[in-house]
């Protein structure tokens, strides 16, 4: 009976202890790989700032107001869900240099961030934005006042489509056929709209309506705020000519050799001209004329409400330039290496100024001076009455970036990867931001009040 008892004592014992390590057993949670810094925030700042954060060079960015103490700022972090990381959030820090941060996932991966903070620049042009776009797919949003990058977004294909900013939002366009609005101040992606093909042209908005070209022959007119289709025209060549609007009318070029003024509301066609090859040009309207050139080697003046020709300048290579009129002249650059100022009533001949390179930029003047770019890879300011050099700045790549001036200082894009801003009175530079690949597009900025001050690529964009 006793032996009975002791087996049926440890068979319940038994029992027992597999109970127990059943109820141990549980099954293993899935180990996180998260080390991502979510967001960054200097919370006790009045009004609170937030950083930009950059998951694919893993930086981040913040701009706190003039007078803000870098030394003993205290961020407050997210991070990815049973991440860990080091030196401790919620801590003060000096901020007064670049502070690395590490984020430990489960796993024992990590990922180190940089971590710049910068005050409120007082100089000029410090709290403007710099818009533009490269080779490689990236636009970026840049300060114009000391040349940091504020924030940059990928779109996966090469940007040659030149930046507009209106209503708070920065239009650009991309070879993977896509028109893109991003917020101007964040980079956050408002909308984007498909086509058939590459967007070479670059955008240009009204208050309502945003207008932008595609190698799909089509040119499209899009609601600002959400990208709804409005209307589309159909030409039979691509349009990489970007548009320009006035006078209730939408201008634009396209390569099946033809400029076109449609109603700017509907779409419907006022008038066209044809010229003698393409146009991938972009038109400028002044007073009673528009000016286009084409690859037929010429600069064109038209009268803006019929399209009947006033004159035609001949040069000695591929118009891709846009005119600038400036003062009664027409300025025009042209694959001939050379840059001519015509009457731009008459189209006389005023003075004409050779360089190294072609020259498919589009100038700027301002203040007396033409600013413009070269294949010959150098950026040149002239005299605008004369055409004599002022001054010369040699960069490590060809330019086809058309330059952009404001107050007192002028922006342009290199080949050489580079955004460079100079002075525009010496040439001396003021600073040059690598952006990782070559820049094709022309840069577009925007005040602290977020009023749009572009390139000469277009009438639309001066």
């Amino acid at each position: 009976m006793f032996r009975n008892l002791l087996y049926s004592f440890l068979r319940l014992l038994g029992l027992v202890l597999v109970a127990v390590a059943c109820k141990n057993s549980v099954d293993p949670q899935p180990v996180s790989t998260g080390k991502a810094i979510e967001s960054f925030l200097f919370a006790n700042l009045t009004p609170s700032v937030t950083a930009v954060v950059d998951s694919v060079a893993y930086t981040v960015r913040a701009t706190v107001p003039a007078g803000t103490d870098l030394t003993k700022l205290i961020p407050s972090v997210v991070i990815s869900p049973n991440a860990v990381i080091t030196p401790a959030a919620n801590t003060a820090r000096d901020f007064s240099k670049p502070v690395s941060y590490t984020v430990t996932a489960m796993d024992n991966t990590s990922q180190a961030y940089t971590v710049t903070v910068s005050v409120a620049s007082t100089i000029a042009n410090g709290g403007t934005s710099v818009y533009i776009g490269n080779s490689v797919g990236n636009f970026f949003a840049v300060d114009g006042g000391t040349g940091a990058i504020k924030w940059r977004v990928s779109t996966g294909s090469s940007i040659t489509s030149s930046a507009f900013v209106g209503a708070g939002i920065a239009f650009t366009g991309s070879e993977n056929g896509n028109i893109y609005a991003f917020d101007a101040q964040t980079g956050a992606q408002r909308w984007k709209f498909s086509t058939g093909s590459s967007i070479l042209s670059s955008p240009v908005a009204s208050s309502t309506l945003v207008f932008a070209g595609s190698e799909d022959q089509n040119l499209y007119a899009l609601n600002v705020l959400t990208g709804a289709l409005r209307w589309k025209f159909s030409t039979a060549g691509g349009v990489t000519s970007s548009p320009v609007v006035a006078n209730g009318s939408v201008y634009f070029g396209s390569k099946d050799q033809t400029l076109y003024a449609l109603n700017a509301a509907t779409g419907s066609q006022r008038w066209k001209f044809s010229a003698g090859d393409k146009i991938t040009s972009s038109p400028a309207v002044v007073g009673g004329s528009i000016y286009i050139g084409t690859n037929d080697y010429n600069l064109y003046a038209l009268d803006v409400a019929t399209g009947a020709i006033k004159w035609k300048y001949s040069t000695g290579g591929f118009v891709t330039s846009s005119p600038t009129i400036v003062d009664g002249i027409a300025y025009i650059g042209s694959e001939d290496k050379t840059m001519y100022a015509l009457d731009a009533t008459t189209g006389s001949l005023r003075w004409k100024f050779s360089t190294g390179g072609r020259i498919t930029a589009s100038a700027a003047v301002a203040n007396g001076v033409v600013y413009i770019g070269s294949e010959d890879k150098t950026f040149y300011a002239l005299d605008a009455t004369s055409g004599t050099l002022r001054w010369k700045y040699n960069t490590g790549g060809v330019i086809s970036s058309s330059p952009l001036v404001y107050n007192g200082f002028v922006y342009f894009g290199s080949q050489d990867t580079s955004l460079y801003c100079l002075n525009t009175a010496s040439g001396v530079l003021r600073w040059r931001v690598p952006l990782d690949a070559k820049l094709l597009s022309s840069p577009c900025l925007a005040n602290t009040d977020l009023v749009s001050f572009a390139s000469g690529i277009s009438g639309g964009h001066q």
